[in-house]
């Protein structure tokens, strides 16, 4: 196998990967709402959801993505009714997150949605070896690793 060809190929087939998930993000879901929702406020209902009282802090750190990223979505979600910031029992500063009932209900119809995908590829995964999926999975953590290198680097030396 040239290593190169193929490290070539599945960084290319990587950005492909990004671009439709990217695309899928950009349609938004009607749950029987007035509202529609996004995929980057699923995937916020699905983290709230998960580990209810999160700090903006916390949520950031767990997404893998900016605290004013987080502020916006969480900003457009409060709008929705979908979600809602309360104080801390501890630190009446700091600020937390947790579903209103409207959230719970999209949470819980974006879960089945999200286990039945996994379920899918499940399937796929059981006609593969464990060392292949292991090889899969320290791919794509290395992956992640190496765009989260990309991302601290502020510019480009030549």
């Amino acid at each position: 196998m040239n290593k190169k060809r193929a490290s070539k190929d599945l960084f290319e087939s990587f950005l492909r990967l990004i671009n439709k998930y990217k695309l899928i993000g950009r349609r938004p879901l009607n749950f029987g709402t007035e509202h529609q929702f996004y995929h980057s406020e699923r995937h916020t209902l699905d983290i709230v959801g998960d580990d209810p009282g999160l700090n903006i802090t916390e949520f950031a750190k767990k997404a893998g993505v900016t605290k004013g990223a987080i502020s916006q979505v969480v900003t457009k979600l409060e709008k929705k009714g979908a979600i809602e910031r309360f104080k801390s029992d501890i630190n009446d500063k700091e600020i937390r997150l947790r579903l209103t009932q409207l959230g719970q209900q999209i949470y819980v119809h974006h879960q089945q949605v999200n286990e039945a995908s996994i379920r899918q590829l499940w399937r796929e995964l059981k006609n593969h070896s464990d060392n292949e999926v292991e090889s899969v999975l320290h791919i794509f953590k290395w992956l992640e690793a190496h765009l989260d290198e990309g991302a601290k680097t502020k510019h480009i030396n030549q």
